[in-house]
This record gives structure tokens, sequence and C-alpha cells, in this order.
């Protein structure tokens, strides 16, 4: 997942509702997220968008989500049937709940995290409305190669009941004479990535964006199936890559 900030900007829109011409029209509503937007545990931004007619303040139910000072609030100017696009950077601050060195189960040490962007609009004329676009945070990063295996816990929402995400594991199931694979990532900062006890990246550095690197696997010579990890780290965040290599098969007579 990409993400690009956009410039901080406001754009005018022909509002078409219908209005005589002594009212004055009112209307708010976010466009983006449309629901949760999702990011990773080492992105950095994201973008708020939303139309209003009026004056507006935003805020942040936690610290570590912040609105830039410069769009923090905004004065609409009061032209008659017109709607104002307001395109706002989200800043994160990294995710780093996770500990790699933890010998528990993943889930109880990565904490996957909600804030809650409020849009305040004050429109005079007693019209005031409020409205809440939510972002949550992942604990792992972007990892496209392996296959993430999800685990879920079902929730209760709006008396529907859903599956949600709760964590998110990285496997790579090698075969016994296997001797090559590769690892599919996108990072939002520096990476680093170490080596394994038999799984051996050609790159272990890089600068944020897109990233292939092919893994250099020692043959298995023995029966017994094996396991070593390799951690991909951007920003303070570290998500382990777990390698499976199989045994070799018996020889029979």
């Amino acid at each position: 997942m990409k993400k690009i900030l956009l410039p901080v900007m406001l754009l005018m829109l022909m509002a078409f509702a219908a209005c005589d011409k002594e009212s004055y029209y009112h209307t708010m509503s976010i466009i983006k997220p449309l629901q949760i937007g999702v990011v990773f545990a080492d992105q950095n931004m994201d973008t708020l968008e939303f139309y209003t007619t009026d004056n507006f303040a935003i805020t942040t139910n936690q610290s570590w989500a912040t609105i830039p000072d410069t769009i923090k609030s905004g004065n609409i100017p009061n032209v008659y049937r017109m709607v104002w696009t307001v395109v706002a950077p989200v800043v994160f601050e990294p995710n780093t709940t996770f500990d790699p060195n933890d010998a528990s189960d993943p889930n109880t040490t990565g904490k996957i995290r909600d804030v809650n962007v409020q849009i305040n609009v004050n429109g005079g004329d007693d019209w005031n409305q409020t409205a809440t676009a939510t972002f949550r945070q992942l604990y792992w990063l972007s990892i496209e190669r392996p296959t993430a295996k999800y685990s879920y816990k079902e929730e209760q929402i709006n008396s529907r009941k859903y599956s949600v995400v709760t964590g998110a594991a990285f496997e790579c199931e090698d075969s016994a004479t296997q001797f090559t694979d590769t690892l599919e990532f996108y990072t939002f900062g520096a990476w680093t990535l170490t080596d394994g006890t038999f799984a051996h990246p050609e790159v272990t550095s890089g600068e944020a964006g897109q990233h292939k690197v092919p893994v250099t696997i020692e043959q298995n010579a023995t029966v017994a199936k094996r396991e070593t990890s390799v951690n991909l780290t951007s920003r303070g965040v570290t998500t382990p890559i777990k390698f499976i290599q199989e045994g070799k098969k018996e020889e029979t007579n």
C-alpha cells in the first residue's frame, strides 16, 4: 500500500443542492476514508478528505496521530452555493508495540490501534455538524511475499457480527532441495534485513519504497524440518519473516 501525500488544498466545487437565494446552503461529509483507513506500522502519513460549506476544526483522540497546525482549522469563504473540498494530512508515529524478541504469541505483544479524527463544522445560523473518520494502524510492515497468514476474532458492530483481523504472520515454506526464494515488501522508511541460519538475503538494507529481495536457501541435508527467521525493520518497526524448510526424503531400499 503506497501512500502519497497530497498538497494541502481547498478545492472549490459547485453545490447543486436546491436552495433559494435568501437562505444559505450548509453541508459537510467525509470523502476519504469511506469506512476505516488502514495504515501500516511504519507508515508516516495518510490523508483525510471531506467537503464542507463552512468553517471547520479537526482534532484527533490519540497523541500518536496528529494534524499539521496549518490545516487543523480553516475559514471557508461565504460564497453562495459553493462547496469546498478539504484534503488534510494525518501524520502517524510508528507503531512499535510488537516485540520481535518475545517468544509468546505475536498477538499478545503486537497491538492494532485506532485513532478517531473528528471534524467539527460551524456554519452559524444554529447549524453545526460533527463527523468522525477512523484510521487503523497495524503493527506489521507491508510485506507482499510471503502472503500474510491472518488471525481473526469475532466482533459485534451495530448488531452485526464481523471477523476482525487481530494479527499477521509471514512464512516462507521451502523444500529440502530449494536453493532460492524471494521477499517482496514496501517500506515507508529506510530498511534493514537480518540474516537467518540457513536463509541469507542478498540485499540487507535500502531506502523507502518497493523492493524485491532474493534469498539464498541452504539445502537441508537432514530429514528433520527446520525453521529460521529474518527480521525486516523500518522506522523502528520490526516484522519477522519465518522460513520453514522441509527435511529431505528418507531413502528407501
